[in-house]
């Protein structure tokens, strides 16, 4: 049995939410290796409980791939988990991930397109720490479950691109501890513009 003590923070304030310029985004058929937590059984004595919902290890790619970095709109990304399932039968966790993109251009709008239906690892960095929740694995992939855009009808008027990653797991989004070196910038948005810095990608014809 490991030893469970002081859980909770230690802090006086709280800070949440998570980090308004990174999202990374992984397609699963170009990684060679997907690392998870640990399985509870395997929990050792010495373990910690942290163990089994962080991720140490890192992805790896195929050779000239690597996660793609979209920016989001500030203090619009959010997490929320909910149990599905009967409790006494192996429950899993439905973790959803909500991100904003600032506008409805064609490169966005493609790449939404190009999203549907893939396996998907998706990373989050939370405000503060910067530690990167994680949504999808291996055996259960994230995926785009919603998606929609938005032009108001004013001339300042609000124009966004919202997309919704969701995976089930046996535990709630994971920390990933990996390293992101190699990382592409596949959009640079922000209050006038959103452009396309990577040409390198194919889009299937639906």
């Amino acid at each position: 049995m490991i030893k469970i003590e002081n859980l909770g923070t230690e802090f006086d304030e709280v800070t949440a939410g998570f980090h308004h310029e990174e999202i990374y985004v992984g397609l699963v058929d170009e990684m060679l290796n997907i690392t998870e937590p640990i399985e509870i059984k395997k929990l050792k004595p010495d373990s910690v409980i942290d163990d089994l919902i962080v991720i140490k290890n890192n992805h790896t790619f195929i050779d000239g791939v690597n996660f793609t970095k979209v920016k989001a709109i500030q203090e619009s990304v959010s997490l929320e988990t909910t149990q599905i399932g009967t409790a006494t039968k192996s429950p899993l966790q439905e973790n959803k991930l909500t991100v904003q993109l600032l506008g409805s251009k064609a490169d966005l709008l493609g790449f939404k397109r190009w999203l549907k239906g893939k396996d998907l690892i998706v990373l989050a960095p939370e405000f503060g720490s910067n530690f990167k929740r994680q949504f999808g694995s291996k055996k259960q992939p994230c995926k785009l479950i919603e998606s929609s855009s938005k032009i108001e009808a004013t001339k300042d008027g609000e124009t966004v691109t919202t997309l919704v990653f969701g995976d089930s797991q046996k535990y709630d989004a994971p920390y990933y501890l990996g390293d992101l070196s190699g990382v592409v910038s596949y959009f640079t948005t922000d209050y006038e513009t959103i452009t396309s810095d990577r040409d390198d990608v194919s889009c299937d014809i639906d």
